[in-house]
């Protein structure tokens, strides 16, 4: 019932990564305002962006820095989110996201590979 799961070879992860080369700097990249927070001059009347999904430019460089890191320090999550067009906190949430749902992933695998392991033990019994 309570299976633990844990991904050795991915957590075992250098504490400092530099991502300079996985950012493409060598084209004027449109900065993408998308996922940034815009809120109005007045704080009493401020509103709330709409949530927006990452295009497929910042997805991909946000794939390419989880399959290295899936904690990224407060300066890397700074720097993808100055990067990318992104708030570091709209940064952080995509990890923490992209952490689930590998963990939920993980433990539907789980759950097929014990289900499909009674099912063979049952078919076995019957012969």
């Amino acid at each position: 019932m309570g299976d633990v799961v844990q991904v050795k070879s991915r957590l075992e992860r250098p504490a400092v990564l530099d991502i300079s080369n996985l950012l493409n700097t060598h084209h004027h990249q449109q900065k993408s305002p998308s996922l940034s927070p815009s809120l109005t001059s007045s704080p009493a009347t401020a509103i709330k962006a709409k949530r927006r999904r990452a295009n497929a430019k910042q997805l991909e460089v946000l794939n390419r820095v989880f399959d290295r890191t899936f904690f990224p320090s407060t300066q890397m999550r700074a720097e993808l989110g100055r990067q990318l067009g992104m708030s570091p906190r709209t940064v952080q949430i995509w990890f923490q996201n992209r952490r689930q749902a590998m963990r939920t992933r993980e433990r539907q695998r789980l759950i097929r590979l014990r289900n499909n392991s009674k099912s063979t033990n049952k078919s076995n019994m019957n012969e």
